[in-house]
This record gives structure tokens, sequence and C-alpha cells, in this order.
């Protein structure tokens, strides 16, 4: 893992396309990359490819997953687990004790990754998404509710 920078924003931007059917623009990376309480983070392959990107912002004592996304082609590899756990763990280090994002209810694959590392659904954001549907909020406290997975519960 290691911080984004600017020159890696066209790589996020495809990453994010790939994943996502309101991706952001280029200008919300940079963004994010200006922001005090952001972080943007990118795993890359052993062949040093940039594979994937996590953005969060910290305030108080929470964390906002914003944005997880891992290369169609590199998925189940391990690249997202790694992303979300480390980061989620600098979080912890700040003070963060819990844990929110937003994901589309009928995204069972991102619910069912989120799921195994302690996030549970605690409410809906109504018309969230720029296409009107509503949004799930998964929360998981960090760091005792956040735990790796596969580990026991």
């Amino acid at each position: 893992m290691e911080p984004a920078t600017a020159a890696l924003v066209p790589r996020l931007r495809a990453l994010a396309a790939a994943g996502f059917s309101d991706p952001w623009s280029e200008g919300a990376f940079l963004e994010e990359l200006r922001a005090p309480d952001a972080s943007l983070t990118v795993a890359r392959a052993p062949d040093g490819e940039v594979v994937g990107y996590l953005a969060l912002r910290c305030a108080a004592d929470e964390v906002h997953v914003l944005s997880l996304a891992v290369d169609p082609a590199r998925r189940r590899q391990g690249a997202g687990r790694a992303l979300l756990l480390s980061g989620l763990a600098r979080a912890a280090a700040g003070g963060a004790r819990l844990a929110h994002l937003e994901v589309r209810p009928g995204n069972a694959g991102a619910l069912a990754f989120y799921e195994r590392f302690g996030f549970q659904a605690v409410g809906r954001r109504r018309r969230y998404y720029p296409d009107g549907e509503d949004a799930l909020l998964l929360c998981a406290r960090v760091p005792g509710g956040v735990r790796a997975a596969g580990d026991a519960a």
C-alpha cells in the first residue's frame, strides 16, 4: 500500500470507471489528494501495476469509506482486503472507532465483501446515487468490530 499521487489519477479514474456506474471524475480524485482529512491509497500488483485504490475521510472518531475499487481482472487476489484493512488500521491509529460506508442494495459482491469484515446494514439513504437508487448504510466498529476476513467472529 502506498499513498496515491496526482500522476496516478488517470489510472484511478479508469479503475473507478471499470467498477462503478457513477465513477469519480479526475477532479474528484484530485480534491481527495488535497483534502487534509482524506486518505487516498493504492495497491500495486507484484509487476508494479496499480490494481486498486481506497479513499477514506476521517472526522472525530469516525472514518467514512468513500470509495474502494479493484481492477475487475485482478479481483479476488487480496488487493481489496489489504486496502481496507490497512486503511482502517491507519484510521484506528488516528482515533477512529466507527467506520461507515454506502453501497448499492443490489451490489451483492460488495455487500458480501464488507460483511466479511464485520460491516452491518444500519440504515438506508434514500435516492443517494445520481440515478436515484437508494444506498444501504453499513457500519462497523474499529478496530474491534472490523476483523480480517476469515477470522473467527
